[in-house]
């Protein structure tokens, strides 16, 4: 099959997949949610396994090398995770607020740069500008709640 053949496929298939999107949006709405919440609970279920055999291997490594009772493996264990979970979470956090701080000050200065463009693009618009630009989100607002809610 040469590359145009697989081209025109492709754009059937995506007009397909859009005709059914537009044509069936509560059965594609739900089939996405459905994935998804499996998608969520297999990751769930797969980090709460590796967490539990960490915690199994590390139970048996220290109660092998420091001959403790339960109550001293499970201390130690705890203390071991925490301070292997605490790092990343601090670069987290770090990364977050450097970021937080990052998009505030982006966002100071759009907002001093672009205070008026609002009333000002109105301004210059023409009756019939002003007119499709209340009309036409209106429109799709109404046909949302129509259709889709």
């Amino acid at each position: 099959m040469d590359a145009s053949a697989k081209w025109n496929y492709l754009k059937i298939l995506g007009l397909t997949a859009l005709a059914a999107i537009v044509f069936f949006p509560d059965v594609f709405f739900d089939l996405t949610t459905t994935s998804l919440h499996y998608l969520f609970e297999w990751l769930l279920e797969l980090s709460h396994l590796l967490f539990e055999g960490l915690e199994s291997v590390l139970d048996h490594l220290i109660e092998g090398l420091f001959e403790t009772d339960l109550h001293s493996t499970q201390t130690i264990v705890f203390y071991i995770i925490v301070a292997i979970f605490a790092y990343p979470l601090y670069w987290l956090g770090r990364s977050f607020y450097r970021t937080f701080r990052r998009c505030q000050e982006a966002w100071q200065h759009l907002w001093a740069e672009h205070q008026f463009n609002p009333i000002e693009y109105w301004r210059g618009l023409s009756l019939f500008g002003k007119i499709k630009l209340v009309l036409i989100p209106s429109a799709v607002i109404y046909l949302y709640v129509m259709f889709f809610v």
